[in-house]
């Protein structure tokens, strides 16, 4: 059910209407919403708190100017917190936001948001404030390959981060794999049966394939020994992220191992080259 003026005690009247709109934005994306939650541990009392089946908490703060103190204390929760944790400053009634509050912010991986009227525009993403990783670090064109994925993390979007992450192992272990099948490379299944390869059957496997490829390759060398561990490790929350997490234990689950994820999937990768 939307949240109508009577669910809001402290909000003042100058943004309610903001307010009111912008918790209608947040539940067309799919999110259940509550007006000024109270809880204990909480540093302040939010305007709004949005959840999605996947853990996922979003706090919101709603004012005419950024309050730069209390996005802050809103940080320091979140990295105490265990589970998917996110802040997001809404600036109301059209007003701006000054260059270097943008920045602060930014750093402090704070989402902001301007709302003018229905229209809500994103001006920096919200990072997960709980989770303690950084993108591993790469140069050289290791570097220009996963800038993507990197790209993804640093705005907070680590799931996709890492989807990303993943399928560029994928087609880096399919290019090893032609490159073998060019050069005469035997392949057998565990009951001992040739498997024959062609660049263009390669060429269309997808990660579970790859992995099954290297598995059958005759002989492999330690380099193909470990990708094919890498693959194996990595497979299973590549089809969570990709099929989405059912549940917010296997969220939470995906959260925990992300990070040495990435890890394996750089390592994977350099050893590819």
């Amino acid at each position: 059910m939307p949240l109508t003026v009577s669910d809001f005690v402290a909000v003042p009247e100058d943004v309610l209407g903001a307010v009111l709109a912008y918790s209608a934005w947040l539940e067309s994306q799919g999110y259940k919403v509550k007006a000024e939650p109270y809880e204990l541990e909480y540093p302040n009392t939010p305007v709004l708190k949005a959840t999605r089946g996947t853990g996922e908490e979003c706090f919101y703060e709603i004012a005419s100017k950024v309050n730069r103190g209390r996005a802050e204390d809103w940080v320091r929760y979140g990295k105490a917190s265990s589970t998917d944790t996110r802040f997001v400053v809404v600036v109301a009634n059209g007003r701006t936001v000054a260059t270097s509050d943008l920045a602060h912010l930014k750093t402090l991986g704070v989402g902001v948001h301007l709302i003018s009227g229905s229209e809500v525009t994103e001006l920096c993403p919200a990072k997960d404030l709980s989770l303690p990783i950084e993108f591993p670090a790469v140069s050289g064109p290791l570097a220009k390959k996963l800038a993507t994925a990197k790209g993804l993390f640093a705005d907070g979007h680590w799931r996709e981060a890492y989807k990303e992450a993943c399928l560029e192992l994928e087609e880096a272990a399919r290019r090893h794999l032609i490159k073998r099948v060019r050069a005469g490379a035997t392949f057998a299944s565990d009951k001992g049966k040739q498997v024959f390869y062609t660049e263009d059957k390669v060429s269309k496997l997808t990660l579970g394939g790859v992995e099954l490829a290297f598995q059958q390759l005759a002989g492999p060398t330690q380099v193909e020994s470990r990708v094919t561990q890498a693959i194996a490790r990595v497979r299973p929350n590549r089809n969570a992220v990709t099929h989405k997490p059912k549940s917010a234990k296997q969220a939470q689950q995906l959260r925990e191992q992300v990070g040495k994820d990435l890890i394996v999937i750089v390592n994977a990768m350099r050893m590819l080259r």
